[in-house]
């Protein structure tokens, strides 16, 4: 070992390399199986605003936000299409110009420091606490803007050291900086970071340098000026996505107001400076991923680890006090970076956490902390202990956006499994239903999310006919009532949902169980499910589910048709069954039960119950029956009742029948 780092140490880290090893990294750490993911949280419903409802429709979503951060979605939209993976590549391009931007603004304030330079930069590639890339088509959207600002602060330097082209680049930066702070408020106090920028870059007495840090400043200050005018005055939804908690808090109590923020700020400097990074080492070993996918996470980890390893060491110098400078003043830079990113933050109540979705809040606090992070290994006296911990934290954050990476992959194949079983089961929806769901064992989607590709598969264009709701936190509250003939009317993210709740339909999808329609005689006791979606399982109106196939699932984001297995058979005799035809609810079952493969929950075998007893192969219903109810007996037994009390009463009255149900009755302890 020690004569390979012999070996590599005479190469000299260049310039020239660095950016190409920073887009490197960002393909390792953000790339792989970029083909495997798709949309997620609001990203499906503002695609389908702008392919389905026209891009007026799209404008007028974002009109109560973020206005002119919605112009940028008008843009890139018609260049980069509707295809997630467009969207996944174009995501990783611009993580990387993000760091390239931050490594090229140290560089210019410090250009004897290109190893502390190149690690702040990838520590800001990688920061661990912002869980949220991969959702590529919303986050490269952020990432535009944040590139804005570090732009127009290079270009900002750029023109203090050029005389010829001054002018023009500081109109550039200007440019820029006008529109970082006119689209969101995540960057919108780190502008007046650049007072130290300008402070550290210029040369002089610190009078002269304070007088002239503030006369560049001012043309800034103006903008930013404007704009919060704008904000305050004239913008009238200026607090329609957050309110002013912490301002409201002080009012109320100044001491205790004042004791919330400190307490915010010293619990946001410990999860974005420190905890963030040690996460990644904790959470190693508690990844439940399977034994490949495990293993493909540590080579991974090897890999990342191997290759920043090898980099910097190529960079390796003595110069311990040249060191000691920029840990000071890399040191301040950093503090007011991650001072002024929690304004924004702070004001309006929210804290940087690591669950979804509160961890977006770690994205305004990535600039500081990483350079904090490295000025902080600067001040360890040993070169090689400083490389080693480097190539670490950058690995095991690597780490760390797999493991997400895995559950975001996994998310979308949820999704395309439900509405693939969702297709098959409801050819079409008469117009203003309403489903109502279990929370689908999903983290990033939710009822609202869902309700975007629900529309696009079965609403014609222009039009919103369907909304889904989860049970469990929608009903009586969004939806404040599920009894039968009662309007209902939901703003959705720009258009308006109208429907009645005579047309809900309850739906339960729990993979590996299948995508099914509850049955309100058979399943309103049935204590296999969610409570919450139990309470509404009687209200089930399958009428509304139509018969002739309307639905066009997207090639770009479900693919081509999965291969017929149990939960395809099982929705086409669901259908069968609805529209009472028991000869192709028969046929069906032949072929799933010749798969042979077994139900995931006793109610899939349900149909095929019915469907035998009508064509009066009373033995085979029994079986069907008999192997349900040795699952659970007091779960599965009250709605076998059920269900055999539907077949008597719709069943040719015989000999044979009448011996089958009391059969059955006593068998499962039915009441006469």
């Amino acid at each position: 070992m020690k004569n390979f780092f012999e070996k590599i140490n005479h190469i000299k880290l260049t310039t020239k390399t660095t950016p190409w090893f920073l887009l490197f990294i960002s393909a390792l750490v953000y790339g792989l199986f970029f083909w495997q993911r798709g949309f997620y949280w609001d990203e499906f419903p503002w695609m389908w605003t702008y392919f389905q409802l026209g891009s007026e429709m799209l404008t007028k979503t974002f009109s109560t936000s973020r206005p002119f951060w919605g112009m940028i979605y008008q843009i890139t939209i018609p260049i980069v299409g509707a295809n997630p993976w467009a969207w996944q590549l174009l995501a990783i391009i611009l993580r990387w110009l993000t760091a390239f931007l931050l490594w090229k603004i140290l560089c210019t304030l410090y250009p004897k420091h290109e190893k502390q330079n190149l690690w702040a930069s990838l520590f800001f590639l990688v920061y661990p606490g912002m869980g949220q890339h991969f959702i590529a088509f919303m986050y490269s959207h952020f990432y535009i803007v944040l590139s804005a600002f570090l732009f127009s602060l290079y270009l900002s330097l750029l023109a203090i050291k050029s005389e010829k082209y001054r002018i023009p680049l500081f109109i550039a930066s200007y440019f820029f900086a006008f529109v970082n702070l006119i689209t969101m408020e995540y960057f919108y106090f780190l502008e007046f970071a650049r007072l130290i920028l300008f402070y550290q870059f210029l040369s002089g007495d610190v009078k002269g340098r304070l007088i002239t840090t503030v006369k560049l400043f001012l043309p800034y200050f103006s903008i930013f000026l404007g704009v919060t005018i704008w904000r305050a005055y004239f913008f009238e939804f200026q607090n329609a996505s957050y309110g002013y908690v912490l301002l409201d808090a002080i009012r109320e109590d100044f001491f205790a107001g004042i004791l919330l923020l400190i307490n915010n700020v010293l619990l946001s400097f410990w999860r974005t400076v420190f905890q963030a990074w040690l996460n990644p080492f904790y959470d190693i070993g508690l990844t439940g991923f399977g034994p490949v996918t495990l293993t493909l996470m540590l080579v991974l980890l090897i890999i990342t680890i191997v290759l920043v390893g090898v980099y910097l060491f190529k960079s390796k110098t003595d110069n311990s006090s040249s060191d000691n400078d920029f840990a000071q003043r890399a040191g301040w830079l950093g503090l007011i970076f991650w001072g002024l990113s929690g304004g924004a933050v702070w004001v309006s109540g929210n804290m940087p956490q690591f669950n979804f979705s509160m961890d977006r809040f770690m994205l305004p606090f990535m600039l500081g902390s990483s350079i904090l992070l490295a000025s902080m290994i600067t001040l360890i006296k040993n070169q090689r202990t400083q490389m080693i911990l480097v190539a670490l934290l950058v690995g095991f954050a690597g780490s760390r956006h797999f493991q997400l990476e895995d559950i975001y992959r996994r998310d979308w194949h949820t999704q395309q499994q439900l509405f693939w079983q969702m297709t098959e089961r409801i050819p079409n929806f008469e117009k203003g239903s309403i489903l109502l769901a279990n929370d689908f064992p999903v983290t990033y989607f939710s009822d609202n999310s869902l309700t975007g590709p629900l529309n696009w598969i079965y609403s014609p264009p222009g039009d919103m006919n369907l909304m889904l709701y989860f049970a469990s936190f929608r009903v009586g509250k969004t939806l404040p009532s599920v009894e039968p003939g009662q309007p209902h009317e939901l703003y959705y993210i720009g258009p308006t949902f109208y429907g009645n709740t005579t047309n809900i339909v309850a739906v339960y999808f729990e993979p590996p169980k299948c995508f099914r329609v509850l049955d309100p005689e058979v399943e309103e006791n049935n204590r296999l499910l969610p409570p919450a979606l139990r309470d509404v399982a009687k209200y089930t109106n399958q009428n509304v589910i139509l018969f002739e196939k309307a639905y066009q699932l997207p090639n770009q984001f479900y693919g081509s048709e999965p291969e017929k297995d149990w939960c395809y058979y099982f929705s086409q005799a669901e259908l069968a069954r609805q529209k009472k035809d028991w000869g192709e609810v028969v046929r069906i079952a032949d072929l799933a039960f010749a798969l042979g493969d077994t139900p995931n929950d006793p109610v899939e075998r349900f149909a095929y119950i019915e469907g035998y007893s009508h064509v009066n192969n009373w033995e085979k219903a029994v079986e069907l029956s008999q192997a349900s109810y040795r699952v659970s007996k007091n779960y599965v037994g009250p709605m076998l009742c059920a269900l055999w009390s539907r077949i008597e009463r719709e069943t040719e009255r015989s000999t044979e029948q009448s011996a089958v149900i009391n059969q059955v009755r006593g068998e499962f302890n039915c009441s006469p």
